[in-house]
């Protein structure tokens, strides 16, 4: 039967598109791109700046582990050598250890891991040199909790919901070395809390919930070179950091510190790490730096920090890895960088830098490491830096605008088959004669918004093979260019208007088969020329109000070399709200439009044909109706859905963007001629009385000629005569039973239109 036709054709092309579309993005996937780790038990993968960055973005959050998080190299080899070497021999006489509690690799150190403790045991050795008390119910360090363990260089009482230490309860650990309370409740740190810890190198006090932080009792301490206060809750005016001149090392990464004034390191001249990444900085002073001339890295990255003085970085002539990235600074002056001149490695992620001089790093001629925003940066800003991140933004890598081979196939071949069927539409649409003018009007203006998809990929496939081994050298100047911002607008023409017209005709078809007795005006062809006009002026608006808008800058469109402002890589973009408002917003409204006007129509036959079974006319209606509504939704739903799983701060592949735009985006403009034309009865009776009629009668005609030859040579002529009769071309006769006896219902319903 006609339906089972139709079916077959539909259900294979669609399953075939995403088939396809699925086959080709797994297969062109690596294990994990570069510049990306895997998470583990989990295909995802998240880029390099989001791994331990203390925001869990793997499913099971194992890129925040400690055990993956924390280097044991380097500087950390010298304080663990320095904890577990006193200097001075100790033996540890026999004793009963707490129930749970085991002896480390001497019998002075005792581990109590989980064992349930309320208290510090009082009753071991004096001579102990490490107690690892952890994971227990430790709530206080009482005032004398400690007196009897004057040996101790190492105190490790993490996760053990400490909320308050005595003043005076270290004042008999005079050799400790290396003390941590992490993960516990602290709420403050006040003077006398740390009274006694006279060899003191190490103070880890992370993810408490300090608010206020005195450090006085370390003042002009010879001994202490880091100290770690992580994610806590301190602000600026609630840290006071006496003076320490041997100070190494200082953390206060994700606490509340708004500002940096003036005063708040000046007592810290022998720095040379500082890190206040994940405050709520705005404000550096002017003079915040001014006695750290011995600073050598610094890292202000995920703060609210805007501008920054011309002079800030002045005395930092030692610096060699500053960390900028993922702040709001508008415009970056690069002068603020020139007086660091032995500067190794930069940060700049997430920092626009479009309008800066192209030699602007030149200045910095020990520079290795640079971390940008965009690839194309560092061909255009830091050629001559050795290691430049990131090398690819998902789509476009630095030598091709289209990084893989499949897609540069599948570019190719989708926008042929959309132009090729869209023309064949046209030329269909244009040259023959058609009885329903209104609804030809409606699907010669599809196929034209269709094409220009068609259009926008090619112009794309063939950028990517003008700039193929040199888009590095061209990236900058692609993106920015006029070209790339017609070349998008000219994509969201198509889409917009696309998703216009299809709500429109559904509308429109609706009301002739819901409600066919309440139109006593059918849509004229004028009435249609004028909706027609009024869809591409809406079109061609909604597209052009963001070249009018942000008319200084080419990046709306000009995101990446794809030039489509679907901003799901970087979601957050300039114009980020009006791209949410066409594809959360105006696309989404379309499909709820379509989706609901085609169930309607089908409970209108439905109930017509309540009484009776229904018949194959109906069928291949309901099943048109499922396939029109299955490709919009296969168009719009994974965009909108990627749309707000993007603004969520999901962690997205960085190249699906790219198959986004070359797989999903065109589905609508590659099956519509199917859908609206090549399967529909008319179609069918035209082609089969148009080429494949043609062709069977000269078949006909030749069969009948050799029966008329054999015939003769037997002496037996039997003339034959091949006569078939042929509507007028462009004339539907009436194929399947008519749902309703009302005239134009009857036409809609044995039209094309489904």
């Amino acid at each position: 039967m006609k339906y089972k036709y139709i079916a077959k054709v539909g259900v294979s092309l669609i399953s075939f598109l995403v088939i396809l579309s699925g086959l080709m993005y797994y297969f062109s996937q690596d294990e994990c791109p570069r510049g990306t780790f895997p998470c583990a038990n989990s295909t995802v993968c998240i880029a390099q700046r989001e791994w331990c960055d203390e925001v869990p973005n793997c499913p099971y959050g194992d890129d925040e582990k400690e055990d993956e998080c924390f280097d044991s190299n380097g500087s950390w080899d010298f304080f663990y050598s320095s904890v577990i070497s006193s200097g001075i021999e100790v033996t540890c006489e026999s004793f009963e250890l707490p129930k749970k509690c085991h002896h480390g690799r001497t019998a002075c150190q005792v581990t109590c891991y989980g064992a349930g403790l309320t208290r510090i045991p009082e009753n071991m050795s004096s001579n102990l040199t490490n107690i690892v008390l952890t994971n227990n119910s430790v709530r206080t360090i009482g005032k004398n909790a400690l007196l009897s363990y004057g040996q101790l260089t190492t105190l490790l009482m993490d996760d053990d919901g400490i909320a308050e230490i005595e003043p005076g309860a270290f004042r008999n650990q005079k050799k400790l070395v290396w003390l941590t309370l992490l993960n516990n409740k602290l709420t403050e740190l006040r003077r006398g809390h740390f009274t006694g810890l006279e060899s003191l190198k190490m103070l880890l006090v992370e993810g408490n919930r300090i608010e206020y932080a005195d450090l006085t009792d370390f003042e002009n301490q010879a001994s202490l070179g880091w100290i770690g206060l992580n994610k806590n809750e301190i602000c600026s005016s609630c840290l006071k950091l006496p003076y320490m001149p041997h100070l190494k090392e200082l953390y206060l990464e994700m606490n509340k510190i708004e500002e940096i004034s003036e005063d708040l390191l000046s007592e810290l001249p022998g720095l040379t790490g500082l890190s206040l990444k994940n405050n709520e900085i705005r404000t550096i002073r002017k003079n915040a730096f001014k006695n750290q001339q011995n600073l050598v890295e610094l890292n202000l990255a995920y703060n609210a920090i805007i501008t920054l003085s011309p002079h800030i970085f002045l005395p930092l002539e030692k610096l060699r890895k500053l960390i900028l990235g993922f702040n709001p600074i508008d415009n970056l002056n690069i002068d603020v960088l020139h007086p660091l001149q032995d500067l190794r490695s930069l940060d700049l992620q997430e920092i626009q830098i479009d309008n800066m001089d192209k030699n602007v790093f030149s200045m910095l001629p020990n520079l290795s490491f640079v971390y940008f925003k965009k690839f194309h940066y560092c061909t255009t800003y830091a050629p001559e830096v050795q290691v430049c991140l990131p090398r690819s933004d998902g789509v476009s890598s630095l030598s091709d605008l289209l990084d893989k081979p499949l897609l540069r196939a599948a570019v190719w071949g989708i926008s042929c088959v959309t132009c090729l069927g869209n023309a064949l539409v046209l030329w269909g649409r244009l040259t023959a004669r058609d009885e329903n003018r209104v609804l030809s009007i409606m699907i010669r203006n599809l196929a034209v918004s269709d094409m220009l998809m068609g259009i926008y990929l090619l112009t794309i496939a063939a950028k990517d093979l003008q700039y193929r081994d040199v888009y590095n050298l061209m990236a900058n100047d692609w993106m920015s260019s006029w070209g790339c911002t017609i070349v998008g607008a000219l994509a969201m023409i198509s889409s917009e208007v696309s998703v216009l017209i299809l709500s429109f005709m559904s509308v429109e078809r609706f009301l002739l088969i819901a409600s066919p007795l309440k139109i006593n005006r059918p849509l004229t062809a004028r009435n249609a020329y004028s909706s027609m006009i009024v869809i591409w002026v809406v079109g061609v608006i909604v597209a052009l109000i963001p070249i009018v808008h942000w008319r200084s800058s080419t990046r709306f469109y000009g995101a990446n070399g794809m030039c489509f402002p679907l901003h799901i890589d970087n979601p957050f973009l300039v114009g980020w709200e009006y791209s949410a408002f066409v594809f959360l917003g105006m696309n989404f409204f379309g499909l709820v439009v379509i989706f609901y006007v085609y169930t309607g129509m089908f409970a209108s036959i439905w109930k017509t044909r309540h009484a009776t079974p229904l018949a194959v006319g109906d069928s291949e209606f309901a099943l048109r109706f499922f396939l029109i509504v299955l490709t919009d939704a296969a168009c719009w739903v994974p965009i909108i859905v990627l749309k707000i799983v993007a603004m969520t701060k999901y962690p997205v592949p960085p190249d699906l963007h790219a198959w986004v735009v070359v797989f999903i985006l065109p589905v609508n403009s590659a099956v519509n001629p199917l859908l609206y034309t090549f399967t529909t009865p008319k179609f069918r009776e035209r082609l089969g009385e148009g080429w494949f009629g043609q062709i069977r009668n000269i078949v006909s005609r030749r069969q009948s000629d050799t029966q008329i030859s054999r015939s003769s040579s037997n002496k037996n002529v039997i003339l034959v005569l091949s006569t078939d009769y042929k509507e007028p071309f462009g004339i539907q006769g009436s194929r399947y039973p008519t749902p309703f006896n009302d005239g134009g219902c009857n036409r809609s319903l044995n039209d094309h239109s489904f």
